[in-house]
């Protein structure tokens, strides 16, 4: 009988369907509660993850954009911590600070920023089942190139010539300081012949001969954006005694000067901040110019009539504002120091010479040894010549150039001309800030000028050729034959055109140990997110 009971009371009860709703509900709670407590954690995931990450991007795009300029590059670190500090809100209270570090990328070498950070605290159902707290961890890395700043001394301005700059023959062009050319012809700066060229960079807005690709080592920059004119923004200077209208003759001379002349020029350069030059503090540039030390001698030249053995001195400091506000601006400062040594100075009864003041002339055309005084010499619709066998000197000068004047340098003569400076120019009435841009100046054509028309300038050089400066002929077309030396700074030609001849030899463009600052280029910093 039990067992027969047992039998039917269990046959009853798998029979019976009431109460299966309340079985499952408790069956499946912990799988519901679970999942809710899992969701709940999991959105808290992201919204950290998500923070995490735009904070850790945001601080290695900073610190890049820090490390690619040499002002910052110091300051990576503090400029990613900002950046990143400055987008966390939700994981204020539980991240970790950012580890900020310089990491290679694509073959490089340091040339990316790299941060991570992790976010740490517990959860209620997920640390209650793992008993620890949940981390989440964001990493970002970013590349950046800092820009680069190029300089140039021989420049082609016009912006649309094929053959801007044009190489010729066997002309040999080892200057090494550099060549542009602003022409975005496909052809601006091209090869007609077998020179040899060893310019440093080479440098265009258009696109360069293929010759100069595969028959050279230097740098070569095509379809450049943002090549310029350094001079544009110049205008000649016209002082008082430039504008006496004189004219050009040769005098019979008593006597000529000669003398053995030592030069030795120091340009030094410091740096330094502070809200102005009467209060500062040095600084540490990481970036200076070098400074020289050049001599140079000479037997038996030339000097000017009057001068005596002895040595003289020249000294002048230029200081240029680099930038930055308050006590973060910062200063350089070029200290230049010339000696100049005369010794066994002799004096010969002379012929024909001519000494020729500052003033508007129409035409100078050399027939006798000629001495030019210091000063600003125009130049108005005529030609300046200097060919024979003449000797031609002139320390402290500048030749403007007006109403489509040229200018000739023919092989034969002995020639020495020399730039003015800050305080020759300034000694003359142009202002100190119009006079720190035109220093160095040798020729300067006016802008409004029509240029020399089809015959262009001619500088045809010989061995005695020393022409220290800058010459600027924006609307001319330069034809450069023969050589031409230097003794205190690189030789610059600025123009519409360059055509340089077969017989051409600009191996004395620069002086050892100095080099060309004339900016014609600084490309912009890049960065880029990466990881």
């Amino acid at each position: 009988m039990i067992r027969k009971f047992i039998r039917n009371t269990m046959s009853n009860l798998a029979e019976c369907r009431s109460g299966n709703a309340t079985l499952l509900v408790a069956l499946g709670m912990p799988v519901l509660i679970g999942g809710a407590g899992l969701g709940v954690d999991v959105t808290q995931w992201y919204m950290w993850k998500r923070e995490l990450q735009f904070a850790v991007d945001q601080a290695a795009v900073a610190g890049a954009w820090a490390a690619a300029d040499t002002d910052t590059e110091s300051t990576y670190v503090l400029r990613a911590q900002q950046e990143f500090a400055a987008n966390i809100s939700i994981t204020d209270d539980f991240n970790a600070d950012p580890v900020v570090q310089l990491a290679d990328y694509a073959g490089g070498t340091n040339n990316s920023v790299a941060v991570s950070a992790t976010a740490t605290k517990e959860l209620p159902f997920t640390s209650f089942l793992t008993g620890e707290a949940s981390t989440v961890y964001a990493y970002a890395q970013a590349s950046f190139e800092e820009g680069v700043t190029f300089t140039s001394c021989l420049i082609a301005i016009d912006e649309d010539d094929e053959g801007a700059v044009t190489i010729g023959g066997s002309a040999v062009l080892t200057a090494s300081c550099g060549m542009a050319a602003l022409s975005t012809d496909d052809l601006s700066i091209k090869v007609d012949g077998s020179p040899e060229v060893e310019a440093g960079w080479i440098l265009s807005a258009g696109g360069v001969d293929e010759w100069l690709k595969t028959n050279t080592d230097d740098v070569i920059m095509e379809y450049m954006n943002g090549l310029y004119d350094p001079f544009s923004e110049l205008e000649p200077p016209n002082p008082t005694e430039s504008q006496i209208s004189r004219e050009y003759t040769c005098s019979a001379e008593s006597d000529t000067t000669f003398a053995d002349v030592d030069i030795r020029t120091i340009t030094q350069y410091s740096y330094w901040q502070g809200p102005n030059r009467n209060n500062l503090e040095p600084w540490v540039n990481p970036d200076p110019r070098a400074s020289s030390d050049v001599s140079s001698s000479d037997n038996d030249i030339i000097v000017p009539n009057g001068t005596v053995e002895g040595t003289e001195t020249q000294q002048e400091t230029v200081w240029r504002d680099l930038g930055g506000t308050g006590q973060n601006k910062k200063w350089e400062r070029r200290d230049f120091n010339r000696t100049t040594t005369y010794s066994d100075v002799t004096v010969v009864d002379g012929a024909q010479a001519g000494n020729v003041r500052p003033g508007t002339y129409t035409n100078i055309h050399i027939a006798c040894n000629t001495a030019f005084a210091p000063g600003v010499y125009n130049i108005d619709g005529g030609s300046l010549i200097i060919n024979g066998q003449h000797e031609v000197s002139g320390a402290g000068v500048m030749f403007v150039l007006y109403n489509g004047a040229s200018i000739q340098i023919n092989g034969g003569a002995d020639i020495n001309l020399t730039a003015m400076t800050v305080s020759e120019l300034m000694s003359v009435g142009v202002s100190a800030a119009d006079a720190n841009d035109l220093a160095g100046m040798l020729v300067f054509e006016d802008r409004d000028s029509p240029g020399a028309g089809n015959n262009g300038q001619s500088l045809n050089g010989n061995a005695n050729t020393v022409l220290n400066g800058t010459m600027y002929f924006p609307n001319s077309e330069v034809f450069f034959a023969g050589t031409a030396g230097v003794t205190s700074q690189c030789l610059m030609i600025a123009a519409n055109n360059i055509t340089i001849t077969g017989t051409t030899d600009m191996q004395t463009f620069c002086p050892e140990a100095s080099t060309e600052d004339t900016t014609v280029v600084s490309t912009e910093s890049k960065v880029r997110l990466v990881a």
